[in-house]
């Protein structure tokens, strides 16, 4: 079973994504900042992590650079409430961050869930190929 980190500062989104994500086999995890997400990552390693961009505190982008230095076989999916939101030139090039943006409300959670497992494929592999 692959774990899931979802980082919202919205109990009732974080709950939707949880709920959906236990029914799919996942194991969710949940933390509402970034500083919670953090905290978290030091003792779990989930396959990926859904991350919303505003967030009191530390904001989404920089939690991913800060993750990526804990976690580097951790998958990250942005899911935004910001319509006007684009991924910084940064993290567009670093392979665990998925390059397609989900913004909320999102009607297909099946979609969300494709993409984070092709991402985490996508970080997994480079290890598989070493073997």
């Amino acid at each position: 079973m692959k774990t899931i980190l979802i980082l919202d500062d919205e109990e009732v989104l974080r709950d939707v994504f949880m709920a959906f994500f236990e029914d799919r086999l996942w194991q969710p995890l949940q933390a509402s900042s970034a500083e919670e997400a953090l905290e978290i990552l030091k003792k779990e390693a989930p396959a990926a992590v859904l991350v919303d961009i505003r967030l009191p505190g530390m904001g989404g982008d920089e939690f991913i650079r800060t993750a990526l230095k804990l976690k580097l076989e951790t998958a990250f999916i942005i899911c935004t409430g910001s319509p006007d939101y684009f991924l910084p030139p940064d993290l567009i090039e670093i392979p665990n961050v998925s390059e397609r943006l989900f913004i909320k409300p999102i009607m297909q959670l099946e979609d969300l869930e494709k993409e984070v497992l092709r991402v985490v494929q996508r970080v997994e592999k480079p290890e598989s190929e070493n073997e």
